[in-house]
């Protein structure tokens, strides 16, 4: 269900701060030129700075240390709070080490050898409202379709939310923990068909750094996630995470290049569906990054006068 609480203090169009993670950044540049367009169809007033640095997410698990996070998260609220208190970011590791270091913050103990760290480079810790761009554009959905040239066309999507998107639902959250379903309402008001599936909320394989400590068993997770979504015959996956694209998409060819696959499913970013259903230029999104083609998908997007309604 809705958190409608959630849903009201999400400003309509900001001004926001564009988070951009580095993995978008330097890995899917493709994602941040999606999330750049639909901004801009959608009249977003939105800035971004060269001053911003990693989300910190990568140096917690690595070293595994709260003051690493909540200094580096603070340093970066401390440069957004000088242009706007509205974060808008297109990754889930960003997301979750935004409100992961403002729960930590919470300890009085790290509150105040944070504080003490960051008064040494003229920056203090500030409260800064993070917004996941997924629940950003189910806040403007009805817009979007309004704006859209094309429509999913019946396209058979299986959503994967992702655990870092998940751990930060409840009361801060936008839908339920256990079964999210945002996603699967807007592919529906877009022409597409959800689909359902047994492992929604199992991991995509990733877990942080077991991709590469433990790369057998987190093999093992993604092959379970796609075996479950080639079940229930879906012909892509829609992820809100470019980490979690990144396994989907790049392990799931590794898994076929040693035969632990046998068929591929498409995986695209919720912020690539929705330039492209606005009108962007495919060759513009990044999809030549992409390990399993999107031909697919793209093939069976229709322009809204010819969808034909099935029932």
């Amino acid at each position: 269900m809705i958190n409608i609480e959630r849903l009201k203090r999400i400003p309509d169009a900001g001004p926001f701060f564009y988070f951009r993670g580095c993995f978008v950044n330097n890995v899917y540049p493709g994602i941040e030129a999606a999330t750049r367009f639909v901004f801009e169809k959608l009249g977003v007033d939105y800035v971004v700075s060269e001053d911003q640095t990693c989300c910190g997410t990568p140096e917690f698990n690595s070293l595994n240390s709260d003051i690493v996070l909540t200094c580096v998260v603070g340093r970066n609220t401390s440069i957004i709070s000088e242009k706007t208190p509205f974060v808008l970011t297109d990754c889930n590791g960003c997301y979750s080490s935004f409100h992961m270091a403002e729960s930590l913050m919470e300890d009085p103990a790290i509150s105040v050898k944070t504080k003490k760290i960051l008064k040494k480079i003229g920056r203090k810790f500030e409260e800064v409202e993070v917004i996941h761009i997924a629940d950003f554009f189910y806040k403007k959905i009805n817009e979007i379709v309004r704006k859209t040239a094309m429509t999913l066309g019946n396209l058979k999507l299986a959503v994967h939310y992702g655990c870092h998107y998940s751990h930060v639902n409840g009361e801060k959250g936008l839908d339920s923990v256990e079964n999210p379903s945002f996603i699967e309402e807007m592919i529906e008001k877009l022409g597409g068909e959800p689909v359902e599936y047994t492992e929604k909320i199992l991991c995509c394989g990733f877990g942080g750094i077991q991709q590469t400590v433990h790369k057998t068993i987190s093999y093992a997770v993604t092959q379970k996630k796609l075996d479950s979504i080639h079940e229930a015959v879906a012909e892509a996956i829609v992820v809100i995470c470019p980490y979690c694209f990144n396994v989907l998409d790049k392990y799931q060819g590794n898994l076929l290049d040693i035969e632990m696959l046998d068929y591929p499913i498409p995986v695209i970013h919720i912020s690539q569906l929705l330039a492209l259903l606005m009108g962007a230029e495919p060759e513009k999104l990044g999809f030549q990054m992409h390990r399993i083609p999107v031909d697919n998908i793209i093939k069976k997007l229709a322009p809204k006068e010819s969808v034909v309604t099935q029932g």
